[in-house]
Parts: C-alpha cells; structure tokens; sequence
C-alpha cells in the first residue's frame, strides 16, 4: 500500500470526501477498487490533474432512476441477490474541505459551483472484480477540460464545437449545475450500444428542449416489443431501421443516411431528382463541381448541433456497432487539401471539407472522445456505413436538398456579390488614404487583404440548420446599428432555417461573414428557390414575408441594390453552447 493516504473526510454514514494529489491517487484506487481506474485517471487527466488536485465525494447509496429501471425490469428477477443502488461521484478541481460542503454561506456555494465538473454514476459490475462498462448516467463539462498542443505543449480547450444542455445536481444541500452531453457505458445484456445511444440522447433532448421527455431503457424495451416479434431482454442489438423506428415513436421526425454499400437501407426514393443514384451524390449548379455526399451532409448535421447516431462496421454484412456523434475538432485542413470549386470567377471551398475529427460519446470508451471520420469507435477497423439524425417534426428540408437550393440561390447572385466584395474593398482603400494612425491603417490593410479572393484566400460557404429564435436573438443582440438591428427584428421565420454563410477563409478564420442565404426548413425539396426567405450580401439586405413570392424577393434586391443600408461584415453564428457563452 501507498505511504500516502488519500485524504479522507466521512461527510456521514455513506459519504466520503476525498482530496486526490499524484502522492495518494493509487491509495484512493485501493480503497474503491469498483472504480475503472484506468478510465477515472484519463478523464482525471483532462481536468489538468496532478497539476491540478481533484476534489471527489462519493455517495455510497445513490439511486440511479435508469439503473432502477433497468433493475425491476430485469436484474430483479435473478436467482442470486444484485444490488439496488449505484454509487455517485461528484467532482471537483482543486481541493476542497468538508466544512466548506456544510457551510451555507452563499460565497462557499460560489467557490464549489466555480469548481464544479460534474457527476459520475457506477453501476454495480458483473462480477466482484470487474470494472468495465460500469458507467452510469455521467454528467462532465467539456468547456473545462484541457489538453496540450503536440507541438507547442500550449493548452487547449478541445471541446468547444460540442453539443451540451445544462444540467442540476444536488448534493449536502447545495445544487449545482454543469453543461453535459449524458454519457453511458453498456451494459451488454439489458442495454446494447443501440439502446444506450437512445437512452443518452432522450435524456439530452429533453434537458436542452420541451419538446421532449426523458427516456427511460424500459420505454424503449416497450416500443420495441409493438415491433419485435422475439424476446426483448436479454438484448440482441438493434438495426437502422429500429433505432428510426423508436425515434419516431418518441417524437422524432428520423432521417437515415446509408452509404452506397449498405444493404440495409438506401436513401429514401424522394432524393432520386437530385442525387446520383450510382455515386450516392448531390451535384448542384456550381460548374457541377461542387458535389456533396452523406459525409458532407453529416457535417452539416453536426454543424447544426444535432446529435447524430452513427453505425459503424467492419464491413457491410458484418456486426455493427451505434455511437453518438455530438460535436467536431478544433484542427482544420490546410486550404491547399481542400477542394476548390468556382462561384462565378471566385475560387471557393465548402468548410465541411476542413474538419475531418469528430467529437464522439462510444460506450466503449471515457466521454468524450475525438476520432477521425469513419472512426467512430475504439475499433478502427470500423467504418461508417449509416448514420440515423433525429430531426425535429416539421423540419421537411433535409441537408441534401437545402444545400442544393442555396447553391443554386448564390449561384445567381455571383455578379451582386463580387460586385458587393469590390464594393467592400473600394470603400476600404478610400479610407485607409484618409487615416495616418499606423495601427488603423494596418487594420484596413489587414481587412483589405481578408477580403481579397484568391486560390490562397477563397470564398467559403458554410451549412447549417439553426432554431430561428434563436439566430434572430443572436442577430439582434450583435446587431452594430439600429438598421441591423430592425432588419431582424422584422423578418418572419419558421422555427427552424437552414442558413448559409459566405465568406473568405480568413474571414471565416476570425469569424466573420459577408453574406448569408436563409431557407425555410419546412419547406419541401421541391419548393426550390421558393423556399428563400433572406439574402443578406455585405451592405444589402432583403427578404420575403409569408405571403411574398420570390418574384417580390427578386423586385426587392433590384430596388435596394445601390442602397447599402447594412454593415458589410457581420458576426459568425454558431450552434455551440461554449461559442454562445464567448459572445
């Protein structure tokens, strides 16, 4: 045994504190040997710990309300006895007293939400020395844990473009909240990889949104026995076609997205008009070069902060495997890797060519985990053959079609928008002739050359589906001028748009935009430029109200164009809870 003891502090009968340094980890490993210790240390790690300690209370006796369920379901009816309760550890950075859990100072209360990280839940294992897959309902903010740059050993927050609801915790009296995806480890007999990926995103959806209510594994198990003709527990696994099934039972309006070699589901017959029935691929009006594929449409999915349930194989017909999909990388593609398609005389790229990591919840592994594409588990002979997106009800425009209507959109607005870019520029050059404070002029210089398309420097459109509420709210509140501000304010949405973003990669680099194409995402893929309700390019704006055809919108930019009534360059809207906290 360790010379140093981990440092102990009985908060009652069945809570231990625990102020864990590199000196006594290995005794708190002796001590609560049901703790996977090779998962705990890594996601210890990503707090910054030995060089930070790490504050754990651990409640001996916690009920868990999906391990309950799980139980009377199934655990129950075993011959041999099997444990009711889990046990719940809450975390925190730095160390922490047992005085300061009892004081009820409100400043005390500060201190421990500040350094709060979230809730782990083990579940009972299989047997008395087994650890693995024993991980409960996990709640772990993302925002705080860091890593270190290969190179430049510089600290990084790698989670920043991740999925996350906010979630409250009690504990000795106090509550707490942390921002969490729900992470869950199988437990290979009542809940496979299938079920825990249901059982993770009900349990999200219906922290972050109304509209849904938590699921439980026995609900599922219950849709399930109106479609299964055989025995649900102890359970075989689910296909694509059951995991869409049991979304739509909960409320879901599912899309399963199939690769061209997956025999189990091919892409719905109403894409057929403007996918390539051979190659699986969308060509849209862009010199037919600007071709998109159920990868790049996944992209835009988790751009759009939608939770994806991707299938992996090893092969088409072999065993699968279903992990969540909450989030992408931080590191991007040299521009050089990506390839450039031609917006009238400009050079540009589409930004889900730049990612290539994702940020995944695979039961398999510690929360949050960054893969590559096609990787999407610890096997990485697995590759993705499916991948199931669990749309809200009334958004009918999926990814494909949307991008094909704003490609064809921009399409005909290249000579408005050059024209607006060469606008931009002369405006800049006039002043940067009328300044003589050096840091201004190299500002404008800077601008001037971010604004500037080439091969080096190309027009960048980005893709994603946005709660319209929420983009407005976004708008408005960054809005730099009144004009900005009720342009808006006055336009009527659906409650959720596809939204495009032109810009140049360097402007996209520091997060600016100088164009963007709004569709309403209730719209049918038929609808076609119909579906348009804004086109913001730099100072002009405009868009159509319910009852305006797209003849008006037409009549509207030819009024308006020499009317530049908007900032040229606006903010960059993002989907992702650490983006919107930065605002």
């Amino acid at each position: 045994m360790s010379n140093n003891k981990a440092d102990v502090n009985n908060l009652g009968r069945n809570i231990v504190l625990y102020n864990l340094d590199e000196n006594n980890i290995n005794d708190f490993y002796q001590q609560n040997s049901w703790i996977d210790r090779k998962s705990f240390t890594r996601i210890c790690h990503l707090y910054e710990f030995p060089e930070k300690t790490i504050t754990v209370v651990i409640q001996n006796y916690y009920i868990d309300a999906a391990y309950r369920d799980v139980y009377y379901h199934y655990w129950a009816k075993f011959h041999f006895n099997w444990p009711r309760h889990c046990k719940r550890l809450a975390i925190f950075q730095n160390s922490h007293s047992s005085d300061e859990f009892w004081d009820n100072k409100k400043e005390s209360e500060r201190e421990l939400q500040k350094d709060f990280l979230g809730t782990v839940v083990i579940r009972p294992s299989y047997t008395h020395n087994e650890t693995g897959h024993t991980y409960g309902r996990t709640l772990l903010n993302p925002y705080k844990m860091v890593t270190k740059e290969p190179n430049t050993n510089e600290k990084i927050h790698p989670f920043r473009y991740m999925i996350t609801a906010q979630y409250r915790m009690h504990l000795l009296g106090k509550t707490f909240t942390t921002h969490a995806f729900v992470f869950c480890s199988q437990d290979g007999v009542a809940m496979k990889c299938a079920e825990t990926a249901i059982y993770c995103l009900g349990d999200f959806e219906s922290a972050s949104s109304p509209l849904y209510a938590r699921v439980l594994p026995s609900d599922i198990q219950e849709k399930l026995s109106h479609r299964i003709s055989e025995r649900i527990l102890p359970s075989h696994g689910l296909y694509c076609n059951d995991i869409s099934y049991i979304l739509k039972e909960f409320g879901y309006s599912p899309m399963i997205y199939a690769g061209a070699e997956d025999y189990q589901r091919t892409l719905e017959d109403s894409f057929e008009s403007s996918i390539d029935a051979e190659k699986n691929e969308v060509i849209s009006h862009w010199d037919n070069i600007h071709e998109t594929n159920f990868k790049n449409w996944f992209h835009y999915y988790v751009e759009s902060a939608i939770p994806i349930l991707a299938v992996t194989a090893v092969r088409p017909d072999a065993k699968k495997h279903a992990t969540l999909v909450i989030g992408h990388g931080l590191k991007q593609k040299k521009i050089t890797e990506c390839k450039q398609f031609k917006l009238g005389d400009y050079p540009c790229i589409d930004t889900s060519q730049l990612y290539n990591t994702y940020i995944i919840n695979d039961d398999n592994q510690i929360p949050y985990v960054e893969e590559a594409m096609d990787h999407f588990t610890i096997d990485k002979n697995y590759k993705l053959e499916a991948y199931i997106v669990p749309l809200e009800k009334h958004v009918f425009l999926e990814a494909a079609a949307a991008v094909t209507i704003c490609d064809t959109f921009i399409e005909n607005q290249k000579d408005r928008l050059k024209k607006a870019i060469e606008v931009f520029k002369n405006l800049c050059y006039s002043k940067l002739s009328e300044v003589s404070d050096k840091e201004k002029m190299e500002d404008l210089k800077y601008l001037i050359e971010s604004i500037s398309v080439s091969s080096e420097n190309p027009l960048t459109v980005r893709y994603y589906l946005a709660n319209s509420a929420e983009y407005k709210q976004f708008r408005i509140k960054n809005g730099i001028d009144i004009d900005e501000q009720i342009f808006y304010a006055d336009v009527l949405m659906p409650k959720s748009v596809w939204v495009a973003e032109i810009s140049t990669f360097r402007c996209y680099q520091e997060g600016y935009v100088i164009g963007e194409v709004v569709l309403d995402a209730t719209a049918s893929s038929r609808s076609k430029v119909d579906s348009v309700i804004l086109l913001r390019i730099s100072g002009n704006g405009v868009y159509r109200l319910p009852q305006e055809t797209y003849t008006d919108l037409e009549k509207k930019l030819a009024e308006k164009e020499e009317n530049i009534m908007l900032p040229s360059m606006f903010i960059m809207y993002s989907n992702f809870q650490y983006c919107k906290e930065k605002e």
